[in-house]
């Protein structure tokens, strides 16, 4: 039995609603103008809410005791019953087409919001890596938090475009 193109399998994805929670100081006005752009686009395809976390909320000068105060914080502004998409460096490689079959998973188990979590200049605390459900990488370098942000709602926008057989992806 031949397997069926991906785009052939499209019409059935449901969108799940995405929730974009990075923790950020506010962004410069190039970064924020990019956002938008992606996001207006992406959005033609499935909900998004952004959520911003102050980054070391309580001023503290540990790194690790603010990684802390960050992680309970992201939790606290999480959907309970997302699936929850953890960006590091150390995460799972996936190529566009990788990040459009996780929509298509997420879509077809039933999952009624992807949460996608962008990390402060320290990462993510392992209280949030616990409550991930995959850990993913857009890059094997470190990101910035606005760059991660922005090719982040690219790629989000390019694997809905795999999956309704746009051109954007060649």
């Amino acid at each position: 039995m031949r397997s069926m193109p991906l785009t052939n399998l499209v019409q059935a994805v449901r969108p799940v609603p995405i929730t974009i929670c990075t923790v950020a100081k506010a962004s410069s006005p190039a970064a924020r103008a990019m956002a938008s752009e992606w996001r207006d686009k992406l959005q033609r395809y499935v909900s998004v809410e952004e959520v911003c976390v102050k980054p070391n909320p309580k001023n503290v000068k540990d790194p690790l005791l603010a990684v802390q105060h960050e992680g309970e914080r992201t939790l606290a502004a999480l959907p309970n019953d997302a699936y929850v998409v953890l960006l590091d460096e150390r995460g799972k490689a996936l190529t566009s087409p990788g990040l459009a079959a996780l929509l298509t998973r997420a879509s077809s188990d039933g999952s009624p919001r992807l949460a996608f979590l962008v990390g402060g200049p320290h990462g993510h605390h392992a209280s949030v890596r616990a409550r991930a459900d995959i850990s993913i990488r857009l890059s094997d370098m470190v990101l910035n938090h606005q760059v991660a942000h922005v090719v982040l709602l690219e790629q989000l926008y390019r694997a809905w475009t795999i999956l309704k057989g746009s051109p954007y992806h060649h």
